[in-house]
């Protein structure tokens, strides 16, 4: 399989935080919302996750941070709370309940190949929501500190905003599903 940041990427990969890392975190970004356009996380689109976090310890939280920037810069007027920043609760709307919770588990179970839903299974996705419901705020709150800051400087008050999440894989999970959402809203 050819790596999912273009053939031949893997051998030069950059060091982190330098313009080209960023750059090539831009084109998972790209490529991931285009593989995700439909509304379904396909293998294409998990493929281009994991490559990313398994050449860079915080390359998911990287890939939300340039998402979450874009949706701020390319949100619409009718999406953008009084204060100017991106609507969380239009552009990923938070509809969690026990009905949600099972079908989700049952839907990654089937992706994985792995069998029906166990309580296990149920008490992680449970878990996840918790967490999720957290990030929210968190992500907010991430905005909110980008839009005070210069422009030129918007992405990196974003991520150091996010950076508390990087200890805490549901909370990046949590991060990346809220970013890819709202993307699939903005143009």
């Amino acid at each position: 399989m050819t790596s999912p940041f273009g053939r031949g990427a893997d051998a030069a990969l950059p060091p982190p935080d330098s313009p080209a890392y960023w750059d090539l975190v831009a084109r998972a970004a790209t490529g991931f919302v285009t593989a995700t356009r439909e509304g379904l996380i396909n293998r294409e689109a998990i493929g281009i996750v994991i490559a990313l976090q398994q050449r860079y310890p915080h390359g998911t939280l990287d890939l939300a941070t340039v998402l979450l920037a874009g949706v701020q810069e390319r949100c619409r007027p009718e999406h953008l709370t009084d204060d100017g920043i991106p609507d969380l609760d239009l552009l990923a709307p938070n509809q969690v309940d026990a009905v949600t919770v099972l079908e989700a588990t049952s839907k990654a179970n089937a992706f994985f190949g792995r069998g029906p839903a166990t309580a296990a299974d149920i008490e992680h996705t449970q878990q996840q929501v918790r967490v999720h419901g957290e990030v929210r705020a968190q992500v907010t709150a991430a905005w909110r500190t980008a839009a005070a800051a210069p422009p030129s400087s918007r992405g990196s008050a974003l991520r150091s905003a996010l950076s508390g999440l990087e200890r805490d894989a549901r909370a990046t999970a949590a991060a990346l599903s809220l970013a890819v959402a709202a993307a699939l809203k903005v143009p």
